[in-house]
């Protein structure tokens, strides 16, 4: 396959909003560097882009992701992943300090055949800070997001990759061979002893690519995974596309002491070494990094308040607030702002034309409506339908202020039977938690009950119309975001698709 074109078409204002130059490299710099094709998101309106900030006493966590659809693999594995960084440093805080963690995205490529993005972590501590990065490549011909190795045609190309940047620091940054960092010094350290002495090349230090019998074959999802693992810490999982047609490899300006005072250095890899080496993926992905408008496959129906998380990996919890709406949810949605949480309220038909603005602002702001009958009757007493009647009017109470039936119904009390469970058309939500704040009307209590009996995958019961509850409600959030906690709503708890019409469900603990 012949080497993309470079030609740009970019305007210079245009180029520089696209392209981050390493340091204070001046235009006759000789040492090689290369510029990277890395896109922000706020540069392309079409593409919405999702946001979760959280500021407390002990920390700030705070990320940003692209949002290319409701369910789109790299959406969810993106945020998925982001989640799982935040909750290991919420665990891991120390008892003094208040350190950061911010998590942010910029496009690498984007066409209706492969999308990459590059994912970074800065955390700041007192007077340090650590920056890391790694990129995410999405096969749209397979739905399949994959890592940095499936651009690359074997493990032989990677092997090869690493010696193209050892010889850029060799003759560029005049690095002497022991003197090379990481995975770059031991590719090139082996290459060099298997050249002066076959018998030495037997005895020294295997190759990733060799630790395992068998070469991998990085177009199948998990050998790509593996080969990633068996690679970890190569400079070359925060790859970009260079301008010129070939890679750009980041490496940090301490592993580099000759590059001078610069916030990274990219490497090139040129294009005449770049087409040897990348797969049928990288092809494409060098095409839609070089095109001259970035084409992103977007789904329909976007919405960046969804959570478009996978809670089988994370410390998820689903908090539900019944028997409103009532004149303490405002509040209480400026409490769950604070922690950019999401719940489910469930609520009576009748109060919803009572508080339609409270019910517009809840949906409005990412929560969920679920039903909860029409004013509290126990719906197991009634007729088959009775029953549909009730639920039915219900729904339309809310589709009215929000324009979407609740997705899920909590009857009164618990209580339901078969009758109820074959007149319903929504799936139907207990709980595995109940703080029992109707009964004691104590926030202490309250609180500590919720704190005491949460666990992944657990659906904690409220009543918001309870100012005792609205008033526990601060520490049950910063509690649980302090264990490393993710508020979801019921359906992002269980996955919509998991729930059918009648089926009961109490929590979606795993294992």
């Amino acid at each position: 396959m012949p080497v993309t074109s470079v030609s740009r078409k970019l305007a210079i204002t245009a180029a520089l909003s696209l392209l981050l130059v390493p340091g204070c490299h001046a235009a006759e710099q000789a040492l090689p560097y290369a510029e990277a094709v890395r896109i922000p998101l706020d540069a392309w309106p079409a593409v919405q882009v999702g946001a979760r900030s959280v500021a407390t006493e002990a920390g700030t966590v705070g990320y940003r992701y692209p949002v290319l659809g409701p369910d789109h693999p790299l959406t969810t594995e993106i945020h998925t992943s982001m989640a799982e960084r935040q909750t290991a440093f919420l665990e891991d805080l120390p008892e003094n300090g208040k350190p950061a963690l911010s998590q942010d995205a910029t496009v690498l490529a984007a066409s209706p055949r492969v999308v990459g993005v590059r994912v970074t972590e800065t955390v700041e501590a007192g007077v340090n800070e650590t920056f890391g990065a790694r990129t995410l490549w999405y096969d749209a011909e397979n739905d399949t997001v994959l890592p940095w190795t499936s651009l690359f045609r074997d493990e032989a190309a990677i092997e090869r990759a690493h010696l193209a940047v050892a010889e850029v620091l060799e003759d560029g940054y005049d690095m002497p061979t022991e003197q090379l960092p990481g995975l770059v010094g031991e590719v090139a350290v082996r290459a060099a002893q298997a050249e002066e002495d076959a018998e030495a090349a037997a005895d020294a230090s295997p190759s990733p690519a060799d630790r395992e019998e068998g070469a991998l074959d990085l177009a199948d999802p998990e050998e790509a995974l593996r080969a990633a693992e068996l690679w970890e810490g190569s400079p070359l999982a925060d790859l970009a596309f260079s301008t010129a047609g070939g890679l750009a490899v980041r490496m940090e300006p301490g592993d580099v002491p000759g590059a001078g005072r610069v916030s990274e250095v990219l490497l090139p890899v040129e294009p005449e070494e770049a087409e040897e080496l990348l797969s049928e993926l990288g092809y494409h992905a060098r095409e839609a990094a070089l095109a001259d408008e970035p084409d992103f496959p977007l789904d329909e129906g976007l919405s960046a308040e969804g959570d478009s998380l996978d809670c089988s990996r994370l410390k998820c919890v689903a908090l539900t607030f019944d028997d409103g709406p009532g004149e303490h949810t405002g509040r209480l949605l400026d409490m769950l702002a604070e922690y950019d949480a999401r719940a489910t309220f469930y609520v009576l038909g009748s109060l919803v034309s009572e508080f339609p603005e409270v019910v517009e602002r809840t949906h409005a702001e990412g929560h969920e409506m679920g039903n909860h009958s029409w004013k509290h009757d126990d719906l197991a007493g009634k007729s088959e339908s009775g029953v549909a009647d009730d639920i039915g009017r219900t729904n339309e109470a809310v589709r009215e202020v929000t324009g979407i039936d609740p997705p899920t119904i909590r009857p009164p009390y618990g209580s339901l039977n078969g009758t109820v469970r074959k007149s319903v058309e929504q799936p139907l939500i207990l709980w595995d938690v109940d703080t029992m704040d109707w009964q004691s009307r104590d926030t202490d209590k309250v609180a500590g009950h919720a704190l005491d009996n949460t666990v992944p995958g657990s659906v904690v019961l409220f009543h918001d119309i309870h100012p005792s509850t609205v008033d526990a409600v601060p520490e049950v959030l910063e509690g649980l975001h302090r264990q490393g906690y993710h508020f979801v709503t019921v359906t992002d708890l269980f996955g919509l698709e998991a729930l059918s019409p009648g089926d009961v469900f109490t929590d979606a603990r795993v294992g």
